[in-house]
């Protein structure tokens, strides 16, 4: 027994080494995102399964939290023969209009999109806060 009671493994301690990866693997870089776009804010992005005109957008797993008045979506990916793609919308609210849309390519390595939104009063009232794949 090692320092603190745990194992040492060819000099290793595990615990050390299982928190060094989870802390790698929560650090890694987004893959993509959508771009910054100066004076303008990111207020919505839909993920599609090949060139958004072909309107195969995926949907979300969708979660909530009234506790912190969160909430946020996730996808699960994986890239066909079409590749993935993300369509960002930057204006003043989600329901729009939107001043400006952009479109961006994931990454076929992309595996994951989270959008995380700050809730108001109503269902409708949500504020995208953040938005990354990896």
């Amino acid at each position: 027994m090692g320092q603190f009671g745990m194992r040492r493994c060819g000099g290793a301690m595990l615990p050390i080494l299982a928190a060094f990866a989870i802390l790698a693997i929560n650090a890694a870089p987004a893959l993509a995102q959508c771009p910054t776009v100066p004076g303008q804010r990111l207020v919505y992005v839909d993920i599609f399964d090949g060139p958004p005109s072909g309107l195969a957008d995926l949907v979300p797993d969708q979660h909530q939290s009234p506790k912190t008045k969160t909430a946020w979506n996730t996808w699960q990916l994986e890239a066909g023969p079409a590749g993935l793609y993300v369509k960002c919308g930057y204006g003043k609210a989600l329901a729009g209009p939107y001043t400006r849309m952009e479109t961006v390519r994931l990454p076929d390595a992309t595996k994951t999109c989270r959008a995380d939104f700050k809730t108001g009063r109503r269902p409708a009232d949500l504020t995208l806060v953040r938005f990354s794949c990896r």
